[in-house]
């Protein structure tokens, strides 16, 4: 059979969380279409709120740091650390319209009414912004009248055209027509900190602005020499609490702001009153308002520790949240159908596949550090190792993190029984602790670092792979370990990062950072059987599985690709599927059952794929 290659779409993608920063608002835009666009690392993401479907833009090479879809809703603008600007087309991601060098560094971006043109600003010098066609790089006009980064725009929504910024300098600037000209800035009296949101009314009457010093204005939209109306204060709104974000209704009677204090107040603009207040929680910064979309069917705000709250406007109670990873996912499980996930900010995410939708446990993870590795159990519960040194046991029923097990160092990986609730800590100091039923039954000490492990399917033999190149083998019996007489005869040149036993417990496979897969017939003389080692992969291998059936061996590297070895009979090497997974790279796989892998990728997305 030969070689076969993609491109293979993936079933369903579980995209990440924004990213977001502590004391700065988050740009997430919402279109007309019931869809919103934010960013993640050098990704942006574009979101159904009526179906599980998801669209990922992956040609920005750094940290995307602003996303508006036009108001037409046929396109995306998107602006990075490197002021890199590219507009790109909503149905089709791979279409780019446009590509420009906007300033030296990106941190908003705002669309015209008419979704002809497009301003992106940020800091650079001589220009901290720049207004352009949507289809070409030539200048509608400067943005000038600050002299820090500025950090907000928007367009007003009718002719003639109006665009407002505001920057850390804590002033608003105003232009006005197109070529934009600067028209007048306000400063001193107005914001005395970050004015964090600059936001035109849909019918362009006013401009609101709201800062870091709790303050709102409102001005007259044509001639904004002077407030109209000052709407919050330290002892009125949100308290003294800096407000990160505001958007007006859809009608434009009403605005929300985000704010410090954890909530989203709805103001009306007539009598300057909050009618509405949505509290997200309390006594947590990660809760934090930090950005607001108001649709006509949908109100929901970003916390800053990226989640979505979903609010319902009559009772001013959460209908939803939708949590997952801002930061890199580490590890991806399965239990009884159900998919779990962990990552770099202490986060355990349980997965509805149907819905594309997540929500954490309950409990402050490994004490907010990087969870290292997950395992499931074959009594409902799972078993996570992070940077506080720790292994914990959560249930999946009450989705509560479990109590702290002291494992004697810093465990960089675990792997857990196929038949009993048997746990294995691969500690860095040297060290392999068993836990059985929560209690720690045995501590090897070996003179190597365990890399990565994976244990028979009757838990009776355990294998570890070292960072020196060489796979140990051990015998588990009453929850202690000794010495195996198997002995790989397999060679690695570099450290041995992932390995697996199949299904029928007939071979197991070891694969490393020098690329090479060896396939081993348990209780054999510990030769490969696929001759000298596969050597397909470009890049360092991450994860490995067997299918359930035993049919398939899944390898998954950092060259972003998963290949799939067809031939476990003469272990031809031709007999392969590779599939184009993750930007980045692949950092593990699962499979779901034997015709449907689940992959998760350091683009921070889960995806699954029908083989």
């Amino acid at each position: 059979m030969t070689e076969e290659k993609g491109p293979k779409l993936p079933g369903i993608i579980l995209p990440p969380l924004p990213t977001t920063k502590r004391g700065y608002s988050v740009q997430i835009s919402g279109s007309k279409n019931n869809q919103i666009a934010y960013c993640n690392g050098r990704f942006v993401f574009l979101r159904s709120l009526d179906s599980p479907d998801v669209t990922v833009f992956t040609k920005h090479l750094q940290k995307v740091n602003a996303a508006t879809i036009s108001p037409n809703g046929n396109w995306v603008a998107s602006g990075d650390e490197e002021g890199q600007v590219y507009v790109w087309s909503i149905d089709r991601p791979d279409i780019t319209k446009n590509e420009v060098k906007a300033c030296r560094k990106v941190n908003a971006i705002c669309w015209s009414f008419d979704s002809k043109r497009v301003c992106a600003v940020g800091d650079g010098n001589p220009n901290r912004g720049k207004v352009f066609p949507w289809d070409s790089s030539n200048s509608c006009g400067k943005v000038d009248g600050h002299t820090s980064e500025i950090i907000a725009c928007d367009w007003n929504g009718k002719r003639p055209f109006r665009l407002a910024t505001s920057g850390e300098d804590m002033v608003v600037a105003t232009y006005d027509n197109i070529p934009v000209k600067f028209n007048k800035e306000f400063e001193g009296e107005d914001h005395t900190r970050y004015c964090n949101a600059v936001k035109y009314s849909p019918d362009s009457t006013m401009l609101a602005t709201a800062g870091a010093d709790s303050k709102i204005f409102i001005y007259d939209g044509k001639k904004p020499d002077e407030p109209i109306k000052k709407m919050a204060s330290k002892k009125k709104g949100h308290h003294g609490s800096a407000i990160y974000c505001l958007e007006w209704s859809p009608d434009g009677k009403m605005f929300a702001t985000g704010s410090a204090d954890k909530t989203v107040k709805i103001w009306t603009v007539d009598d300057k009153k909050v009618i509405k207040n949505f509290a997200a929680g309390e006594g947590q910064h990660e809760l934090f308002q930090v950005g607001i979309v108001w649709l006509e069917k949908h109100l929901l705000s970003v916390c800053l520790d990226g989640s979505l709250i979903f609010w319902d406007f009559e009772s001013e109670k959460p209908i939803k949240k939708l949590c997952g990873h801002s930061a890199q996912i580490t590890d991806i499980g399965l239990l009884n159908g159900v998919l779990y996930s962990v990552g770099q900010a202490s986060k355990l995410t349980e997965w509805d596949l149907k819905t594309g939708e997540g929500s954490w446990f309950e409990g402050n993870g490994h004490d907010g550090k990087r969870i290292t590795a997950l395992g499931v159990l074959p009594s409902g519960s799972l078993a996570t190792v992070g940077l506080d040194d720790s292994l914990k046991i959560s249930d999946c029923k009450t989705k509560k993190f479990g109590d702290a097990i002291a494992v004697g160092g810093y465990p960089g990986g675990l792997v857990a029984g196929h038949k009993s609730d048997l746990v294995v800590a691969l500690v860095d100091q040297g060290k392999l602790t068993v836990v059985v039923d929560g209690k720690v039954t045995h501590t090897e000490d070996v003179d190597y670092k365990p890399v990565c492990a994976a244990l028979s399917p009757d838990d009776s033999e355990l294998c570890v792979g070292d960072e020196k190149a060489k796979a140990h083998f051990y015998k588990v019996s009453d929850g202690k370990l000794s010495e195996s007489s198997f002995q790989s005869n397999a060679t690695h040149l570099g450290e041995i990062r992932a390995c697996d036993f199949s299904s029928d417990g007939r071979y197991i496979a070891t694969a490393g950072q020098k690329k090479k897969i060896h396939i081993m017939k348990v209780g054999g003389d510990g030769k490969p059987l696929n001759s000298f080692g596969w050597e397909y992969h470009q890049a360092a291998i991450t994860s490995m599985a067997f299918s359930p059936d035993s049919k398939m061996l899944a390898t998954g590297s950092m060259d972003e690709s998963v290949i799939l070895w067809k031939d476990l009979d003469t272990f031809s090497d031709k007999s392969k599927e590779v599939i184009a997974c993750h930007v980045g790279g692949v950092v593990a796989l699962r499979w779901i059952d034997s015709s449907t892998l689940v992959t998760a990728g350091r683009d921070n997305t889960i995806k699954t794929w029908t083989i």
